[in-house]
């Protein structure tokens, strides 16, 4: 009989001919020896006009693979999408997809295939499609037609004294870079605190559109005076994102500045090249508000 290493593997490789090499990827960072980690990203919407569709109905996750898997122990998931299409993932959702699994699973099969077949079944009859807008379209943020805010501005303030470092900044929004059906969109916001970068989040994610994202990826950098620097990243689902992001703000020596990166996933599967679009959507965005340096122009001043 085959051990569950070996079994793992062809089950592994017969889902990925079927569904593409990446639907199913390892996660190396998490993964140990006796138990491997991957990320699940399962679309039914691959087939739709992505044109029409506000988004679509793709659910990521994280699946962890014990090395009892299948001779005794079934797989364990985690949810990494905030949302499904239009619909936000709540406990019901969870639940029947882990109940699906609980059913599907007998000691000593594989279950992924049918088990993500099961998924999709459930997304295809509980989660309806959108219809697309103008991501730009009445959401309360800056349209990418108009100027960004300088590098150096502050928010307006009201008649009343506020403490700046409390005030919500203006959110500069870019326009979409689109790979391959996938769109990508940076929002920039100028910040003094971790207080403001929360408050450009929340004020992001109030919009529906952006909440909907299959991913916010998001970096900052504060100065907190002498050399120190208070920085952070969130990957939202995305693994490694995040710190790739900020470490393009490292290298581009940005200050004082939160970026958020919003994917909206097209169906086809982007590999490494969404790690590059990331990173270029968010650093035209800088660009256009005055973050980055002119290289060229500081190497000239110095000779």
């Amino acid at each position: 009989m085959e051990d569950n290493q070996s079994l793992q593997e062809e089950e592994r490789m017969a889902v990925c001919a079927i569904y593409g090499d990446e639907v199913l990827v390892l996660d190396e960072q998490h993964s140990a020896d006796d138990q491997q980690v991957y990320t699940l990203t399962t679309n039914i919407d691959e087939d739709e006009d992505v044109s029409k569709l506000s988004s679509l109905r793709i659910l990521v996750m994280h699946l962890f693979f014990p090395a009892t898997y299948p001779s005794t122990d079934k797989p364990v998931f985690e949810i990494m999408s905030k949302y499904c299409g239009p619909t936000k993932v709540d406990d019901a959702m969870v639940q029947a997809i882990q109940q699906s699994l609980d059913e599907l699973f007998q000691p000593g099969n594989v279950v992924l295939f049918d088990w993500i077949q099961a998924v999709r079944d459930y997304i295809q009859d509980n989660i309806p499609l959108a219809i697309v807008q103008d991501i730009h379209a009445d959401d309360g943020l800056s349209p990418a037609s108009s100027a960004p805010p300088p590098a150096s501005s502050t928010t307006t303030p009201t008649a009343m004294t506020m403490d700046p470092s409390k005030t919500l900044p203006k959110i500069y929004s870019s326009e979409p870079l689109m790979d391959r059906k996938s769109s990508f969109v940076a929002h920039v916001a100028e910040v003094h605190s971790a207080e403001q970068v929360d408050q450009v989040m929340s004020a992001l994610l109030s919009n529906k559109k952006i909440a909907k994202a299959t991913h916010n990826i998001l970096a900052y950098r504060i100065t907190l005076g002498g050399d120190r620097v208070l920085q952070d990243s969130d990957d939202d689902g995305e693994t490694a994102a995040g710190g790739r992001l900020l470490h393009l703000l490292q290298i581009l020596e940005v200050e004082n500045v939160v970026v958020v990166v919003s994917r909206w996933f097209g169906g086809i599967l982007l590999g490494a090249d969404r790690f590059k679009d990331i990173n270029n959507c968010a650093r035209k965005a800088l660009e256009d508000c005055g973050y980055i340096k002119d290289t060229a122009a500081v190497k000239k001043g110095k000779k």
